[in-house]
């Protein structure tokens, strides 16, 4: 690092290309003062702006499975299955893409749904797109209250495929935070 110190003022200087640091010491105490350009400041700026506004701006994105929901002893042999879904939260829109297979029924609906907590069933909060297939994809957008935005943070949403022969889900899963 290239430095130079002045005698008449006793400062260290430290130039780096659009920042010049200057290193003060008196006594015991020394202080570093770092004197901007007008180019830097631009960019420090513009990168604080760009971290600030990240945060909102690319949304929040979570990816999570779709597998058999658990049934009761009868029914287990009439599901199967998985899938792989995600979704993306931009400010209060939720947007949802995702694919299945090997259902054993063609789908009749696919919803998003809100439990309380995570494993917790709940009622449904939107219809999704879904094919008409043992095999195909799912879709949706879904603005979402605060109130869900606040359990989808907590894991409390989820996605279920419904078929003729699952009618209280085929294939589900929890949107979580990885």
């Amino acid at each position: 690092m290239d430095f130079s110190v002045s005698k008449r003022t006793g400062k260290i200087h430290m130039p780096t290309p659009g920042i010049h640091s200057i290193l003060r010491y008196r006594g015991r105490s020394a202080r570093l003062i770092i004197t901007l350009s007008d180019k830097s400041v631009f960019l420090l700026c513009a990168c604080f702006l760009g971290m600030l506004l990240g945060a909102t701006a690319p949304g929040d994105t979570y990816h999570f499975r779709l597998s058999p929901g658990p049934r009761l002893v009868g029914t287990r042999a009439d599901t199967s299955g998985s899938g792989s879904v995600t979704a993306t939260l931009e400010g209060s829109k939720l947007s949802l893409k995702g694919s299945f297979g090997g259902l054993l029924g063609v789908p009749t609906s696919a919803h998003l749904l809100m439990g309380s907590l995570p494993g917790v069933r709940g009622p449904v909060i939107a219809d999704l797109t879904v094919s008409p297939a043992t095999s195909g994809t799912l879709s949706g957008t879904v603005q979402l209250t605060p109130e869900q935005i606040a359990a989808l943070r907590k894991g409390g949403l989820y996605v279920e495929i419904d078929s003729e022969k699952a009618p209280e889900g085929d294939l589900w899963g929890w949107i979580m935070a990885q």
